[in-house]
């Protein structure tokens, strides 16, 4: 336990210990006493070697975590990804019903929720924390990081932050279908404006070099619109998109 407690706060991510087998803190703060020190660690797991670990999600540890409650909860996250996209590969525990999902903390504020993801699936972000391996959950098991996963925590996708934010209100991404029937379809010319304005804001809005999404944007262009636009109106629209996404980020 404190080998991990240890490797965790190294990595930047604020811990704090629970009450062996328990979700119950061990400190008189709860959450609000995790840190990175690594000495103050040391001292709460010399005096009880068995402690849990916990992780201070949210800006404390700069991550947030989706739990991922049982098959149920599965078969509601398997509906959503045939819609928005799969969700990326990321570090995941194994717990006693189901798995954690870890994901960067985005710029905005990533709040606790129940089931606004969808039913059975809850966040765990400012304010909240989670147990790691090799804690153990009441019922007995042991928390166990996941081999089948990702190696690093990946950002997490625009639509499961719509998800978590604001539930199912809300104008949510363009579903992967719909870009699919795009590119494969084609865009009629009274849509070629629209549709290439949103495709460049897609690429843009998920860091793609601008000069590699201005060649993608003009690959569709040439091959999809019917007829296709003019050049310079094509750069034209990926400009304008480049300097709203670039404001959006803070650059100037």
């Amino acid at each position: 336990m404190l080998a991990t407690a240890l490797t965790l706060a190294q990595k930047h991510m604020a811990v704090f210990p629970c009450r062996p087998r328990t979700k119950w803190p061990a400190t008189a703060n709860g959450l609000k006493d995790a840190t990175v020190d690594l000495d103050v660690i040391r001292q709460w797991w010399h005096a009880n070697p068995n402690y849990n670990v916990a992780i201070a999600t949210g800006a404390a540890s700069r991550i947030f975590v989706i739990d991922i409650d049982g098959l149920g909860a599965e078969i509601e996250l398997r509906k959503l990804e045939a819609e928005y996209g799969t969700l990326p590969a990321s570090v995941e525990v194994i717990t006693a019903r189901g798995r954690h999902v870890y994901f960067q903390q985005p710029a905005q504020e990533i709040r606790n929720s129940a089931s606004k993801i969808a039913p059975g699936i809850d966040v765990r972000g400012d304010g909240g924390y989670v147990l790691v391996p090799p804690s153990i959950h009441p019922s007995g098991r042991q928390y166990a990081w996941s081999v089948d996963s990702g190696n690093s925590v990946a950002d997490a996708p625009a639509w499961l932050l719509t998800r978590a934010n604001g539930g199912n209100s809300g104008k949510l991404p363009t579903p992967a279908a719909e870009w699919q029937s795009l590119v494969r379809d084609g865009i009629s010319e009274g849509s070629r404006n629209d549709n290439l304005t949103r495709l460049a804001g897609y690429l843009l809005r998920r860091h793609v070099d601008a000069l590699v999404a201005t060649e993608i944007v003009l690959a569709v262009n040439d091959a999809r619109c019917r007829p296709p636009l003019e050049r310079d109106e094509v750069i034209t629209i990926i400009d304008s998109i480049a300097a709203r996404e670039m404001k959006r980020r803070g650059i100037r």
